[in-house]
């Protein structure tokens, strides 16, 4: 039979006449007991290295996590530059086709888009404020580069490229409605009518004797369409005396234009009407030797010669009656 072998530990009190203890503990609980205590005694160390770890690592976490959203914000606000820029150049893009329509341009192959045809290629940077630069200087396109913005293209160069463009298409847009305000036409079908009697002094048709005729006579069949030789306003629609059944438009401040002797009309006071629109119908109406348009002109007040707004007639024979 084996003996179990003992260890024993003994308290000495700290003042004589005290009580000594003795414990006596098997030698295999003594060895149990001193590895639980290396292993706590471990597991402590290793928890309070965790815990400053915890942190260091925590530390390093939040910068980065500073650092990445400090790097979102820089990529988000490139990416609204960009987007920014993209609106921009596509409202740039849209007055450049006004423009091409208004001047009748129209793009082909690679130069879609632009307003030039052809020729040297200016880069909107060198259309911009300095007008030193040459047209036989070499020019870079505008483009946007991976790298960024900066040194190709920036907010105040398109800013400026459309406000540039925003005065061309105003200025364009002025004078494309001064021009659809302006009489160009005739009011009478060239084909199916002839000028019978012209603008200045004539011989009165009623009393023999030389007057000053304000408009000219455009004689047709009855019921011939009268048309608006531009964009106005019906400022008159009604009989008026000697003119008979008449037709009167404003069609600016500079222009207004008058139509005699009608059949019918088409229009009302107050009524806007646009060029080519019918407006009457030709007739004899008032005093009239036979169905025709007495046709006036007037500029700034002034009546003068409706034949230099009719350029529609240029091609077209002319058979002058009474002339």
């Amino acid at each position: 039979m084996k003996t179990r072998k003992y260890m024993t530990f003994v308290v000495m009190p700290p003042n004589p006449g005290k009580r000594v203890i003795r414990v006596s503990l098997p030698s295999i609980m003594v060895t149990v007991l001193f590895l639980l205590l290396g292993a706590f005694l471990s597991l402590a160390f290793a928890g309070v290295w965790s815990y400053f770890h915890f942190h260091e690592v925590a530390d390093k976490s939040h910068s980065l996590e500073e650092e990445n959203r400090v790097a979102r914000t820089q990529v988000e606000d490139q990416k609204q530059k960009i987007d920014y820029l993209n609106r921009e150049l596509f409202k740039i893009k849209e007055k450049t086709g006004y423009i091409q329509n208004f001047l009748g341009l129209k793009p082909q192959g690679s130069a879609s888009g632009k307003i030039g045809q052809g020729g040297i290629e200016i880069s909107p940077r060198n259309m911009l404020p300095d007008r030193s630069s040459t047209l036989g200087e070499e020019v870079q396109p505008l483009r946007l580069a991976s790298r960024g913005l900066e040194g190709f293209i920036s907010s105040q160069d398109v800013n400026r490229l459309d406000t540039d463009l925003q005065r061309i298409v105003a200025a364009l847009q002025n004078r494309q409605e001064k021009l659809d305000r302006t009489p160009f036409i005739s009011p009478v079908d060239p084909q199916a009518s002839w000028i019978s009697s012209s603008f200045g002094m004539r011989i009165s048709p009623f009393t023999g004797k030389p007057q000053f005729h304000l408009g000219i006579d455009i004689a047709g069949c009855e019921g011939t369409p009268i048309l608006a030789p531009a964009e106005g306003k019906v400022v008159f629609a009604d009989k008026n005396g000697l003119l008979g059944l008449t037709v009167k438009l404003v069609h600016d401040s500079t222009y207004e234009t008058g139509y005699g002797h009608l059949d019918k009309v088409a229009v009302k006071k107050g009524q806007t009407v646009q060029r080519g629109q019918v407006i009457g119908y030709m007739g004899s109406s008032g005093r009239s030797t036979g169905h025709h348009l007495h046709y006036e002109v007037k500029k700034s007040g002034k009546s003068i010669n409706p034949f230099e707004h009719m350029l529609d007639w240029q091609d077209n024979k002319l058979l002058l009656a009474g002339n």
